[in-house]
């Protein structure tokens, strides 16, 4: 494989239009490891969809993100096709719209440990065969940068993901890898699902384009710093200009 990209959370939302994306730039040379967690017939699917779109070889694999058994499995899986990665984008992420007052200790610890703590496990098991000049790329949050309280774990949980995103540009300096991360706002995903149009209305107001952005949108800006290679230790905005009243 020649340019070898691996995306975790690959298979809906943000992350397939990122996958697709890529894909749509890729060679038959190439290689796209798309991580998932349980649905088979979503990864199946677009396994489809981006056979037909690219020539570059779709490589599904399947691990709980929520366990930190996930990471050997992951490089495990890798390794039996390539020996190298050249672009790492960490998307995969859980919430929960649960009150304060009913979190739980375990609650709290499955979002952090999926959010943060198996992102970076992840970047620090791969660390010696990502390529130098090479990529990273962690999937933050708006709410990560502005008080978020409908939901305070995930809030917290995408502080930690764009704090260690810049905390970690010194560790790859050496070798020319840049680590960045996006930090989208409000985007029409499945978690949108059952917003009530009174809800939109509320954030739509906030946001000064008045709309929710397109996982397409996010993949765009996502592509664009995994290829510049001057863009390092950054956090990238895509929000619409939320809270600018």
């Amino acid at each position: 494989m020649n340019t070898v990209t691996v995306i975790t959370g690959g298979t809906s939302g943000i992350g397939r239009a990122i996958c697709k994306k890529v894909s749509e730039n890729s060679s038959k040379d190439d290689g796209i490891f798309v991580v998932y967690g349980h649905n088979d017939e979503m990864a199946q699917s677009l396994k489809e969809e981006v056979s037909g779109i690219s020539e570059a070889e779709i490589v599904l694999i399947k691990a709980d993100l929520s366990s930190y058994d996930a990471i050997g499995i992951i490089k495990n899986s890798i390794l039996e096709h390539t020996d190298h990665i050249n672009n790492l984008i960490l998307n995969a992420g859980i919430s929960t719209y649960a009150s304060f007052d009913e979190y739980t200790p375990e609650m709290w610890e499955n979002i952090i440990r999926t959010n943060l703590n198996i992102p970076v496990f992840l970047v620090k098991e791969l660390k010696s065969i990502i390529a130098d000049k090479g990529s990273i790329l962690f999937m933050g949050s708006h709410a990560g940068q502005a008080t978020y309280s409908s939901s305070l774990v995930y809030s917290v949980s995408k502080a930690g993901v764009l704090f260690a995103a810049r905390s970690m540009v010194k560790l790859f300096d050496d070798r020319g890898i840049r680590v960045n991360a996006i930090a989208p706002g409000f985007i029409e995903t499945r978690w949108q699902d059952n917003r009530s149009e009174e809800s939109y209305n509320i954030i739509n107001r906030k946001i000064a384009l008045h709309r929710f952005g397109t996982p397409e949108e996010v993949a765009e800006l996502s592509y664009h710093v995994l290829t510049n290679t001057y863009l390092n230790g950054s956090i990238y905005d895509v929000h619409g200009g939320y809270d600018f009243f």
